[in-house]
């Protein structure tokens, strides 16, 4: 009784603001709470992006990787993007391999590009197809007997397409592979979340007869999928002007490496990178993503260049706005050994 009391309170607190929101003149420019406080919506085949927490975390795999061989494919209903000022697609992935797993010989991450595609019809070609993530970005699969470095539980990657991609009359086919030769099998691949799913709907399938490309036509409901969901979504943004800033960017060198660190303010921070540039204008991020504070990243003073470059950081928050720092100045090697913004 008492915790419907509470609710029965909070309900009463809170009409008076929604009516308010709903009968504001269309001109008004006044406080309102979609303007306020936007926040991004996300289509999948679960409602709940919470339950995504099978295979790609640890433990059982179940097979589920990304690969070169293993497409997945997923029908969602339709979706109007009127409201909205951007779209994302994006999926849930993570365990990606180094080169030497199970063993720490060799730390390097296994190469390979993670790519989705999105169509109003399960036919799939370059103008409909995105590159998601690199798998040196994914967080690694942990060694069962020694330390590894960039393990972490895995994460939503996203990439931006037209809002004309979505249709409010039609369904969206998505579909999640991989182009790398290397990744055939769950001991080389990066691991796709999944959901549990007691809908009866036919909407998942997996297509193993794929070489590299999506599958189109019949080939896309090669194996029906039931029970499980993978963790493939859209996020739409609305337009909002929050700013992400970059705070204390410092690099300190000596004459063997580079060690930066920084703050970030924003709201619902996603991830932060370090980038390089020769000239100021063209950016390159030389960092794989940091994904939680504090931001600390270290490497060898000639592992970038022995010459002069610029040094800045960035990040993103949820809601897709990046922030940079001020550039820093590193200097040749051999010179100043302190550079701080």
């Amino acid at each position: 009784m008492r915790f419907l009391s509470s609710l029965a309170v909070l309900s009463v607190f809170c009409l008076p603001c929604a009516a308010q929101v709903a009968s504001a003149p269309e001109g008004d420019k006044g406080p309102a709470f979609s303007v306020k406080s936007p926040v991004p919506v996300y289509h999948a085949l679960e409602k709940d992006l919470g339950k995504y927490y099978l295979y790609a975390d640890g433990g059982f795999h179940a097979d589920w990787y990304v690969g070169y061989n293993n497409c997945w494919v997923v029908k969602l209903p339709p979706v109007t993007a009127a409201p909205f000022a951007r779209a994302f697609i994006g999926a849930k992935l993570g365990r990606s391999k180094i080169m030497s797993w199970p063993m720490a010989w060799d730390p390097r991450p296994i190469p390979g590009k993670i790519y989705l595609a999105i169509n109003s019809e399960p036919v799939f070609n370059s103008e409909n197809m995105y590159f998601l993530v690199d798998a040196a970005d994914i967080p690694r699969e942990p060694l069962p007997n020694d330390h590894l470095e960039g393990v972490d539980s895995a994460r939503w990657f996203w990439t931006e397409i037209p809002l004309s991609r979505l249709s409010i009359e039609k369904p969206s086919y998505m579909a999640l592979w991989s182009s790398s030769r290397y990744f055939i099998a769950s001991s080389s691949s990066p691991i796709v979340a999944a959901a549990k799913s007691d809908s009866t709907e036919e909407d998942v399938w997996l297509s193993r007869s794929v070489k590299g490309n999506p599958p189109s036509g019949d080939g896309v409901f090669d194996i029906p999928v039931s029970g499980l969901k993978p963790a493939i979504a859209v996020k739409l943004i609305p337009a909002n002007e929050y700013k992400v800033f970059i705070k204390g960017f410092m690099a300190e060198l000596d004459a063997r490496s580079i060690t930066a660190s920084f703050a970030v303010v924003g709201e619902d921070i996603r991830a932060a990178w370090l980038e390089v540039s020769y000239d100021k204008f063209d950016w390159q991020r030389v960092t794989r993503y940091m994904f939680k504070a504090p931001y600390f990243w270290s490497f060898g003073r000639e592992e970038i260049s022995r010459d002069m470059f610029y040094l800045r950081a960035a990040a993103v928050d949820n809601l897709e706005n990046t922030g940079y720092s001020k550039e820093v100045v590193v200097p040749a090697a051999g010179r100043a050994p302190v550079v701080q913004e």
